[in-house]
């Protein structure tokens, strides 16, 4: 499913921002058009239909006048015919059709050719009755020519005594509109545009922030640490940052402690205790562990030939590889004294078996030391051998110290009888307990010794000394690769 995730093609977020604010411009633009550039025509061509409607009928009227026996001017129709364009009327032609009579009217020919050219060709040549006969007969839009009739009857059931219609050039009317609606399309494209431009200018401002957030995401992620965000805002895009920097500090912390950590435990019980859900316990409690002790074997007579600076390179050169090993068997450093070194199985995060593991490890090292032994002679460096004491059993297990300085450490007989079984020990020598013996005598090979009688101890001892490990017949978890031992130089 993440893989899929992956594989699918991402959208940025300065797209998507781009996309919505575009998407708004153009929807703003599109209002602003309607209202600026449609209604304004609607009311344009409202306001001549008004205008049309109204002359139309003064025009009619003033005819019907004259035929009823009133006044009729019709020097003023021509008039309004001739100079429509330039009275404001735009009127082209007035065509009057009274019951039993041929139509007349005035037409402005120049006015009919520019408004409707299709019309005018059609009428060209033609005999002025003809003419008044086919305008009448147009349709209400024709080209650009707005055609409106008027029947005018005396009273409503009296019959019709005119029908009066008249042609008006809409040519100024389209093309003001079209003026308009140019003019308006370009200034709405360029607000479209301009929008579109600051739109994807805003976004990718908005996006950078938020996604140099990721990069150092992404580089958390493989593991730099280090990195840290500029706080440049008070925005929730300045608490994103801020957010990130407490992120990295804490996980810069955690990598402190899991490193200090780790230099007394192995790195795989390190993590695990890092990831446990709750809290160990290291207010002291009784656990059951296994103590391994190893002391080299005739330390001062070995050291008294060497300088300080010699001394602390010989002990960090065999720690290092009895280091390696404990960590490999899950072991935990509970502490260095001199040329000694104390580590337990069993806490302060449980493992399984580990009275076997104790044993492993006592093994490994002493195979590890021969091997290591070996090269140092053959540069002609001095050598050192140890001696390992195992035992496990009950130990009080905790915090121990003040506020100021503390350590986890065991303590209790437990304690006391692995130091005295290591003591017991000589150069190469692994000594362990009954108690340890019966819990890996199914894959330990072990020879029983003489009961002793160890320092504080009133009771002799049974102790057992591991002649071989059934390494083949070991649980895959514990067969711990083995690394090269590193030669001295």
């Amino acid at each position: 499913m993440e893989g899929e995730g992956r594989n699918k093609p991402r959208i940025t977020l300065a797209f998507k921002l781009t996309l919505f604010t575009g998407v708004l411009v153009i929807l703003v633009c599109g209002a602003m058009a309607y209202f600026l550039v449609f209604r304004s025509a609607e009311q344009r061509t409202e306001a001549m239909a008004s205008r049309v409607e109204a002359l139309t009928k003064i025009v009619g009227g003033m005819k019907a006048s004259g035929i009823q026996g009133r006044q009729y001017d019709p020097f003023l129709v021509k008039t309004l015919v001739d100079h429509g364009q330039g009275l404001g009327t735009d009127l082209c032609f007035v065509v009057f059709e009274e019951p039993g009579k041929p139509p007349e009217g005035v037409v402005n020919r120049a006015c009919i050719e520019e408004a409707a050219p299709e019309l005018a060709r059609a009428t060209a040549g033609r005999p002025e009755e003809e003419v008044f006969a086919v305008l009448a007969k147009c349709a209400s839009r024709q080209e650009h020519l707005w055609v409106q009739s008027l029947q005018v009857r005396p009273s409503r059931e009296a019959p019709l005594i005119l029908r009066a219609t008249l042609g008006f050039s809409a040519l100024t009317l389209d093309r003001e509109l079209r003026r308009s609606l140019s003019a308006n399309a370009a200034i709405t494209g360029v607000s479209v545009l301009a929008g579109l431009l600051m739109a994807f200018l805003l976004a990718r401002q908005f996006a950078r922030p938020i996604r140099a957030v990721a990069e150092a995401m992404g580089q958390v992620a493989a593991g730099d640490l280090s990195r840290s965000l500029s706080v440049q805002s008070r925005d929730e895009v300045g608490l994103l940052a801020s957010a990130f920097n407490v992120m990295t500090r804490g996980l810069r912390e955690r990598e402190r402690i899991k490193s200090t950590f780790a230099r007394y435990v192995s790195d795989s019980v390190a993590e695990r205790i890092l990831k446990e859900e709750k809290d160990i316990d290291l207010r002291g409690e009784l656990r059951e562990v296994t103590i391994l002790f190893l002391d080299i074997r005739g330390f001062t007579a070995l050291v008294e030939h060497l300088s300080p600076q010699e001394v602390v390179s010989l002990l960090n050169d065999y720690f290092e590889i009895i280091i390696d090993i404990i960590f490999r068997f899950e072991g935990t450093i509970n502490k260095f004294i001199g040329d000694s070194i104390l580590a337990i199985y069993g806490a302060p995060q449980e493992v399984e078996r580990p009275e076997l593991r104790a044993v492993l490890t006592a093994a490994e090292i002493q195979r590890a030391v021969g091997e290591f032994n070996w090269r140092r002679m053959q540069i002609g460096k001095p050598v050192a051998n140890f001696g390992i004491g195992i035992h496990a059993g009950e130990a009080i297990a905790g915090n121990i110290g003040s506020a100021r300085r503390m350590e986890y450490t065991v303590i209790g007989r437990s304690v006391n009888l692995a130091q005295r079984i290591q003591a017991s020990s000589h150069e190469g020598q692994i000594l362990i307990s009954e108690s340890v013996r019966k819990s890996v005598e199914d894959l330990v090979f072990t020879q029983a010794l003489e009961p002793v009688f160890l320092k504080g101890i009133l009771e002799p001892i049974e102790l057992f000394e591991v002649t071989n490990v059934r390494w083949d017949a070991l649980p895959a978890q514990f067969v711990a690769p083995r690394t090269a031992t590193r030669k001295s130089t």
